[in-house]
């Protein structure tokens, strides 16, 4: 074996440049399902692990009134209760200009996962506080920019004056929440009642999120068992969480489809550079088999550098996909609570490396077979690699490995429909491919017939 090893590599480094785009195509395709799987479990295990976070609380509670009395003293014997009221309204600024905002009013317990982080930093609830008669308010960061407002500015919601005291650089339960209804707007709840908005008629959310001990789904049927009437959403972060992880499956699974796409045109380049560095070893593959080199020996020898170049490529393809999800991860952490996890890296990583090698084999093999079908009397004959056939043999080992690499792909993605899907794409293209080819040979026989 280890004769082997070093004839297959001595062999190789005399190669040259013929296997560069074999590299090339490796390395580009599993980047790509490297980076894309890396990156779809760096989020979805950050956002799990701040599911509590980005959801406010352990329950939500919605309803289009404040709740009663009766209801927020059963809800606060059982937990931390922290209200959230919103509403769409317009602000006003000094110049005349008007923008839409999401106006929400937050108590002292808000939020009750996680900091709002503030500039200048300060606590949330002092900086929303009334002071010489003047109540704050804290704008969504891109807001402040798009309309030229700056700390210590005023600007008018309703029938209210509010002094700008800072802009929220993050959010905790904003973070995933697009900004359909306006950009938020922090202030505290007697601004809100101050700006005269709050009217039997007004569209007004109120949200009251609970963080308990308890498990969410318990905490919500005893809710729901002690006031039936009440016409009140009741969800849990658990719901969220299931919500949030189909979406980020679905998403996920798009990312992996487009390196596999990319992976798979790579192995046409696999196919042409295994198949035109073997026609140039025929000869040598002739006079090896003359000299009664078997078979099987032939056969090891060839697939040994084909494995041994896929295990390099796919090596370099991973650290190159490891990069771009960790710089995919720093760039979506501007807006999302994500942090780089090393150890989420390691099973895309694998999975990856495993596309590689066997893809390599799938596209090399029939191209090896053809070559190994070369006899000694080719020597005499002179070589011509066009009277070669694939053996049955090798198309049985490449469909092995072509299945191998479909059962991996359904079972790594996601949505295992994506997957099922995509490979029945593949099965029809290659199948049309095939079918046009043939036409298109039949038709250049005609022609010179």
């Amino acid at each position: 074996m280890r004769f082997l090893l070093d004839l297959a590599w001595r062999d190789l480094r005399a190669s040259g440049r013929h296997l560069w785009i074999f590299c090339a195509c490796l390395v580009l395709g599993v980047a790509l399902v490297a980076a894309g799987g890396g990156l779809y479990r760096q989020v979805a295990d950050s956002l799990q692990n701040h599911a509590r976070q980005l959801f406010g609380g352990d329950l939500n509670i919605e309803n289009s009134q404040p709740l009663s009395p009766e209801v927020l003293a059963w809800m606060g014997e059982r937990g931390t209760v922290s209200r959230v009221v919103e509403l769409r309204t317009m602000l006003r600024v000094a110049d005349g200009r008007a923008q839409l905002i999401e106006l929400q009013s937050a108590d002292a317990r808000y939020p009750l996962y996680g900091t709002v982080e503030l500039a200048p930093a300060g606590d949330l609830a002092s900086t929303l506080a009334q002071r010489d008669g003047q109540w704050g308010a804290a704008l969504d960061g891109a807001l402040a920019q798009r309309v030229g407002l700056a700390v210590g500015d005023r600007v008018e919601v309703g029938d209210l004056t509010l002094t700008v005291r800072a802009v929220v650089q993050r959010q905790p339960d904003r973070s995933l929440r697009a900004d359909w209804s306006g950009a938020p707007v922090l202030v505290a709840d007697g601004a809100l009642q101050a700006t005269g908005l709050v009217q039997p008629l007004s569209r007004v959310e109120y949200q009251y999120r609970v963080r308990t001990g308890l498990a969410p789904a318990v905490w919500r049927d005893a809710f729901v068992a002690a006031f039936p009437t009440l016409d009140a959403e009741v969800r849990t972060f658990e719901e969220r969480s299931e919500r949030m992880a189909e979406v980020l499956g679905q998403v996920g699974s798009g990312l992996l489809l487009i390196g596999f796409s990319a992976l798979f045109i790579g192995g046409l380049g696999v196919f042409n550079s295994v198949q035109a560095y073997l026609q140039g070893k025929l000869g040598t593959l002739a006079t090896l088999r003359a000299l009664g080199l078997r078979d099987r020996r032939l056969a090891a020898l060839v697939l040994l550098q084909v494995l041994m170049l896929a295990l390099l490529s796919s090596g370099v393809g991973v650290l190159v996909g490891n990069a771009l999800a960790l710089a995919g991860t720093w760039a979506a952490a501007q807006r999302l609570p994500l942090a780089p996890l090393w150890q989420a890296l390691w099973l895309p990583s694998l999975v990856a490396l495993g596309f590689g090698v066997l893809t390599a084999l799938a596209f090399a093999l029939p191209a090896l077979g053809r070559a190994l079908s070369v006899s000694p009397a080719a020597l005499f004959r002179g070589l011509d690699g066009s009277g070669l056939r694939t053996p049955r043999r090798a198309w049985a080992l490449t469909a092995l490995a072509a299945g191998t690499v479909a059962a991996l792909l359904v079972a790594s993605v996601p949505d295992a429909r994506f997957g099922l899907a995509f490979v029945a794409a593949t099965v029809v293209l290659l199948a049309l491919l095939d079918g046009l080819t043939r036409l298109l040979r039949r038709g250049a026989r005609a022609l010179l017939a």
